[in-house]
């Protein structure tokens, strides 16, 4: 799947609140997100990393040049 606005490559997964976050599809050293693979097809589960993880993930909204555009305002 590919960021709307950007068009880099993203997956979805889902935090703990069953919300959808865009994910960047490359493990990097200093992501905050680890993710968790779910049987039955679901999206894996976002949780934040601790030290320690060896693959780490970051939300695209982190490196989206676009991310405020896709941002729900309160």
């Amino acid at each position: 799947m590919k960021c709307r606005s950007c068009g880099a490559p993203i997956l979805w997964a889902e935090t703990p609140k069953g919300k959808r976050i865009p994910i960047d599809p490359t493990p990097v050293p200093d992501g905050n997100i680890f993710l968790v693979t779910r049987e039955g097809g679901r999206p894996p589960l976002a949780m934040p990393a601790i030290t320690g993880n060896p693959d780490r993930w970051k939300s695209h909204f982190a490196t989206c040049p676009n991310a405020d555009k896709h941002r729900k305002r309160c």
